[in-house]
């Protein structure tokens, strides 16, 4: 069910708990080591001095008022046995952000265990990553207290994002997001977490292709985001696993909204496969899209609350064991417990398996649970309770 071309990466395998490091990948190029009493004692200093497929190993820690540019290629950038925190504190790279990303687009930069905090610039666009140029590579990141979480990214490469968190990023203008990805090629989200971003969208991508599986979506009681997730050119979207929920102060009541500004890609299909989706809002909409989209597939979804399905799919709409309920069969979600209630839990059950490629579902943020031992398939992203 997945988009044919390209083809996705493999199905990501369960990886370490959360708040634990990930390892750090190896490479063919030299290490170059950070931190108090090492030969580069912040990031910037060893970006300066870089060159093509190094690994840097940042010694967990705060890194204050530190920002850089990054222009080697095929850089491995890791905090190395914890997270390394690096903070703006007014600080920034070419106005852009702390670190700004600046490769050949044929390059990979990967970047595993580093948390990027309050970037704020003149344009009011701070990000915690600029990435001008490349594939980047994420693996259990942070972006917190932003004015972008993410913002950049360019045609012929492609973003994949792994086990990572995007918090309360966003000027509060509606023009900055927690996540603002640009015309790439495609976008790979994986049991990651976005959540009360300031006014803009909890997720924004322009991508060609996007593929968001096992994440976590959420205003919680207070947020006041506005889409959860907004795919504004159209393109190819599929998610399957994915918890979502509108809160009751969100400033749009949208969940999913798809093609509301432009229409540059060829193939313009929207595919959900087992996701809950519960809005607290009162009324709205859970997936919008706009008249030139091909094809709407919900398949097997949990729909709570009092919102419309599907609107603007018209004759467009392929829906097969979808279940729509009330908002309070599904009372946690504001919390990020999306176990729906004992009362409607039986009828969930699915007599065939719709997605037989469905092979984790997300008990909570960050964390993969292998459904290798479960013979049926329930609608909705969690299979069993949490």
């Amino acid at each position: 069910v997945y988009p044919a071309t390209p083809a996705p990466p493999p199905p990501t395998v369960p990886g370490p708990a959360p708040g634990s490091a990930d390892p750090c990948p190896t490479t063919t190029g030299r290490t170059l080591e950070v931190g108090p009493g090492k030969l580069y004692p912040t990031p910037s200093a060893a970006a300066a001095v870089a060159q093509t497929g190094d690994r840097v190993l940042i010694a967990p820690g705060d890194y204050r008022g530190d920002v850089a540019t990054w222009r080697a290629a095929n850089l491995t950038i890791c905090g190395d046995g914890g997270r390394a925190r690096v903070f703006a504190d007014g600080k920034n790279a070419q106005g852009k952000g702390i670190w700004v990303i600046a490769v050949p687009n044929s390059a990979t930069t990967t970047i595993v265990n580093v948390e990027f905090r309050d970037a704020k610039v003149p344009d009011q666009n701070g990000a915690g990553i600029r990435l001008e140029g490349g594939n980047l590579v994420l693996r259990n990141t942070g972006f917190y207290d932003n004015e972008d979480g993410i913002l950049g990214g360019v045609g012929g490469t492609t973003v994949t994002i792994e086990r990572s968190e995007f918090a309360r990023n966003g000027y509060g203008d509606g023009q900055s997001h927690n996540i603002y990805i640009g015309n790439v090629d495609r976008l790979h989200v994986v049991a990651s977490w976005f959540h009360e971003a300031r006014i803009g969208h909890n997720l924004k991508s322009r991508a060609k292709e996007n593929i968001v599986e096992n994440s976590y979506f959420m205003d919680g009681p207070n947020g006041n985001s506005s889409y959860l997730l907004d795919f504004p050119d159209g393109g190819v979207v599929f998610m399957r696993g994915n918890l979502l929920q509108k809160g009751p102060n969100a400033d749009n009541s949208t969940l999913v909204a798809y093609g509301f500004e432009r229409n540059p890609w060829t193939t313009n299909t929207v595919t959900l496969i087992h996701n809950t989706l519960v809005t607290n809002y009162g009324s709205g909409i859970f997936v919008g899209v706009a008249g030139f989209t091909q094809q709407v597939t919900l398949t097997a979804n949990l729909f709570a609350g009092n919102a419309t399905m599907a609107s603007g799919a018209g004759g467009k709409l392929q829906q097969q064991n979808n279940f729509s309920t009330t908002a309070s069969n599904v009372p946690g979600a504001s919390a990020g417990q999306f176990w729906p209630a004992d009362g409607i839990v039986a009828q969930l059950d699915l007599a065939a398996m719709p997605d037989p490629q469905y092979a984790n579902d997300s008990p909570q943020p960050f964390v993969l649970r292998s459904l290798a031992s479960v013979s049926g398939r329930k609608i909705g992203a969690l299979q069993s309770r949490p």
